[in-house]
Parts: C-alpha cells; sequence; structure tokens
C-alpha cells in the first residue's frame, strides 16, 4: 500500500527523484496481477460513486491487459497510426506517457480513442535542446510523409508554455511537452512520479514499456488515486476523473475527503489557455502593444490529509504487537 503514495513525495525534488522504474513486461504478470483491495488500502480510501453513476451505459469496457511488447506496439499502430510517426521519435531524449500508453495496454480501445492525444515529455537534462529537438523531430516527420502531404503538418506553440502541438495528415496530434526534472538522476522516473494520477504513470520508450509501481497496483485494483483531490479541486480535474471511471476504473477517494463533487462539477471550467492583447503608453509617451499568455498549470502531488503518516501510524501499532 505503502508504494501507492509514494508520489506524494513529489514537491521534493531530491527526496523521489531516483526512485526505480519497473519494466511492465517483466512486472506484469506479477505485482501487476489482479487483487483486491488490500486492508490498509480500504484504511485509507473509499471507492468513489459518484462518476460511475455517470458513465456511459452504452459502453461496456473491457479492463484486460497485453503483456506484451509486441501486442502493445500492435494496438499503438492500430489506434494511433504510430507508423506514419513512431520513427521520427528520438528516444534518447523523449518518451510517449500517458493515457495513450495506457489504451494501448488495453485489449480493448477506449471509447473516445480519436479524441486522444499522444504525448510526449522530454526528459533529457539539456532544456535549450527541447526546442531544437522538436524541430528535429519534424523534420523528420517530414521525410517520412509523401511530399504533397509535407505541407499538411501543422506546428502549433501552445500559449503560456514553451511546449508545441504537432498535427498529423492522419489526424493525430503530437503534444510535445517539458516538465521540471529538479537535480533528479533518473529524469523519466521523477516526471512519471510527478504525475498527479497513478494511473498515467506509464510511459515507452521506444523499446520497452516501463512504470512506477502505484501504475501497477492502479492495474491490479483497477482503480487509481488522484494525488492533488481536495475539497476545492477545479471542475477540469473531475472531467478528467469521469473520463478513466468510463474507461472501466474506480477513483479511490481518500476517507477523509471532504469536498462534494456535485459542487465541483458545476464550477466554471478554466480554459487550458487564453491570450491577453494590451495596449499601454510608456514613459515616453508612446503607445505600446503587448500580448500576455496564460496557462492552466498542475498542482503538486501534496499530502494534504497525510495519509503517510496514517500508515506509518498503523504499521507501527502491528509491529508493536509483534514485539
Amino acid at each position: 500500500c505503502y508504494s501507492r503514495l509514494l508520489p506524494l513525495n513529489t514537491v521534493c525534488y531530491n527526496y523521489n527523484a531516483d526512485f526505480g522504474l519497473l519494466d511492465y513486461e517483466w512486472y506484469g504478470h506479477t505485482i501487476g496481477a489482479e487483487r483486491l483491495l488490500n486492508d490498509y488500502e480500504k484504511t485509507l480510501f473509499r471507492v468513489s460513486t459518484y462518476f460511475k453513476k455517470k458513465t456511459d451505459q452504452n459502453y461496456s469496457p473491457n479492463t484486460t491487459f497485453v503483456h506484451t511488447i509486441k501486442e502493445f506496439k500492435h494496438n499503438l499502430a492500430d489506434r494511433f497510426l504510430s507508423d506514419a510517426w513512431l520513427r521520427a521519435i528520438d528516444f534518447s531524449k523523449w518518451a510517449i506517457v500517458g493515457g495513450c500508453v495506457l489504451n494501448a495496454l488495453c485489449r480493448s480501445p477506449f471509447s473516445n480513442t480519436k479524441q486522444q492525444d499522444v504525448n510526449l515529455v522530454y526528459y533529457a537534462n539539456d532544456i535549450l535542446d527541447f526546442k531544437k529537438s522538436i524541430d528535429v523531430t519534424v523534420n523528420n516527420l517530414h521525410k517520412l510523409v509523401s511530399q504533397d502531404l509535407c505541407n499538411e503538418i501543422k506546428v502549433e506553440r501552445i500559449p503560456g508554455t514553451p511546449e508545441y502541438n504537432v498535427f498529423l495528415p492522419c489526424y493525430i496530434r503530437l503534444k510535445f511537452t517539458w516538465a521540471a526534472i529538479g537535480n533528479s538522476k533518473n529524469p523519466l522516473s521523477h516526471i512519471l512520479h510527478s504525475f498527479d494520477m497513478d494511473i498515467c504513470q506509464i510511459a515507452f520508450t521506444g523499446d520497452k514499456i516501463v512504470s512506477t509501481f502505484p501504475f501497477l497496483q492502479t492495474l491490479a485494483t483497477k482503480s487509481f488515486i488522484v494525488y492533488s483531490l481536495h475539497a476545492r479541486s477545479p471542475n477540469h480535474w473531475c472531467t478528467r476523473i469521469a473520463k478513466y471511471c468510463n474507461r472501466g476504473f474506480n477513483l479511490l477517494e481518500t476517507v477523509n475527503f471532504d469536498g462534494e463533487f456535485d459542487s465541483l462539477m458545476e464550477q466554471e471550467e478554466i480554459p487550458l489557455y487564453r491570450v491577453e492583447h494590451l495596449t499601454y503608453i510608456d514613459d515616453d509617451g508612446e503607445i505600446q502593444f503587448a500580448t500576455k499568455e496564460f496557462h492552466r498549470s498542475f498542482i503538486n502531488n501534496v499530502d494534504t490529509f497525510r495519509l503517510q503518516e496514517k500508515f506509518m501510524h498503523m504499521v507501527s501499532l502491528q509491529l508493536l504487537q509483534y514485539a
């Protein structure tokens, strides 16, 4: 159970920097094997029924998973047309992460597969090379498509961020993102453990699938944790939660969670980004123009409900019984 709480340490850059990642092919049959929630999980969490009531009754998800990299690559090609773009990626700098990797691990595709992006995260230490690496990737993509389709590859910077969307002629969107890695000696591990949902802590590195330990427990229990969930969480978090509940997974909310999902869902949704164009007069009396960009950001995983402390207290009491 404690392994599922490790991502709550990501506020401290140096603390979890070197947590190991697990090879999915090696461990999917063992620690990823299907199981019920254990007593510790039941003490700290309860299964939320709110989003289950709102799932698509016409869609029956199949939450069984492939076991080999060959099966995964087949699904990635079938659902995300990876034959058209995968060879353009430099996997020494980029990893495919999150929902699209989970989708390709599932034997049956998600109902909203056509609306899913392919998320790539830059995990190299050289941030100055970030944009250059995207340019190299786009150049590689041009070499992979026919000459008459080259102009249909569109590159768009996401306002308020250094990140980019690349739109392909096959209607696939590649989203290139950058994430802070602090002083980590294992950048990809740090990035995955920083994700606010354990169900997203999975990556494809070109030759293998790696994940956090919490991710494998998500598959084993068909349940997931949102580490940043609190009583005043914004509407878009609830939207993300609903997606995974509709895909056949259960939300585990802390037993002390004091929020009302009805109220959270009624909030006005914060846009992903917005751009403001301003006009002002400078000190010399000249009219100047400026542009401000705002982007909706993720929040650090914080142990709001002191789950780690509660877990250690439960364990220490058990140890005292055997002393």
